[in-house]
C-alpha cells in the first residue's frame, strides 16, 4: 500500500514538474535573433502597418509614423540586442524593405544608442543621397543617463529666388524650403506601391 502512495506521489510530481522542465528546455534552445532572421519581422510589420484601412491616403508623415510604430514594436518584442537591431535595419534598407528614414527613426526609438550608426551606414547614406533626402541625428543623454535621440529628416529642397538676383546688384534673397520627408522614397516594397 505504501508503495502505491509513493508511486502516486512520484507520478504527481512528474506531471506537475514536466511543463516547467519543458519550458526550460525550450527557452534554452531558442536561438537569439540575428539581422537576417529579423528581416521577416521588419517586412511583416511594415506590411501590416500598410494594410490598415486608409494607409494610402495618409500624409507622408503619417505613413512614416505608422510604419515606424509597427516596426519598432515588432523589433522591441523580438528581444534582439541593439547591435543586432541596428544591423537588421541597415540590411532592411539595403534590401529595399524600409526607407533609410524609417530605419533611422526606428533605431532612435528601439535602440537609441545605435541611431547614429544606422544613420551613417553606407547603405543608408546611399539611399538618402539617391532620393535627395538627408537625416540629422543628434544624440544626448537624459538626467538618468538614458540615451535620447532627436532625428531630423528632410526631403529634396526647393530653391526660390526673390527678385532677379542674377541680374541686379542688390539682388533678392534666395530661400531654400525643405520638402517633407517621404518614407517610401527609394523603397521597392509592395506596401509603398513599388
Amino acid at each position: 500500500m505504501a508503495s502505491h502512495r509513493v508511486r502516486a506521489i512520484a507520478i504527481s510530481l512528474a506531471v506537475a514538474l514536466a511543463p516547467m522542465g519543458a519550458g526550460q528546455v525550450w527557452a534554452q534552445n531558442t536561438p537569439a535573433p540575428t539581422a537576417v532572421s529579423l528581416q521577416a519581422t521588419i517586412q511583416a510589420a511594415a506590411q501590416q502597418a500598410a494594410a490598415q484601412p486608409g494607409f494610402a491616403r495618409l500624409s507622408a508623415q503619417a505613413k512614416l509614423a505608422a510604419i515606424q510604430a509597427a516596426v519598432s514594436a515588432a523589433l522591441a518584442a523580438s528581444g534582439a540586442s541593439p547591435t543586432v537591431i541596428a544591423a537588421a535595419l541597415v540590411q532592411a534598407v539595403s534590401n529595399g524593405t524600409v526607407s533609410a528614414g524609417v530605419a533611422i527613426q526606428v533605431a532612435a526609438a528601439v535602440a537609441p544608442e545605435m541611431a547614429q550608426q544606422v544613420a551613417s551606414a553606407p547603405a543608408v547614406q546611399q539611399q538618402l543621397a539617391a532620393t535627395g533626402q538627408s537625416a540629422t541625428v543628434t544624440a544626448a543623454t537624459t538626467d538618468g543617463g538614458a540615451p535620447s535621440v532627436l532625428v531630423s529628416l528632410q526631403g529634396v529642397s526647393s530653391t526660390a529666388a526673390g527678385g532677379d538676383a542674377g541680374t541686379t546688384a542688390g539682388g533678392g534673397t534666395t530661400t531654400t524650403t525643405p520638402a517633407p520627408f517621404d518614407p517610401c522614397a527609394g523603397v521597392v516594397a509592395a506596401y509603398c506601391g513599388g
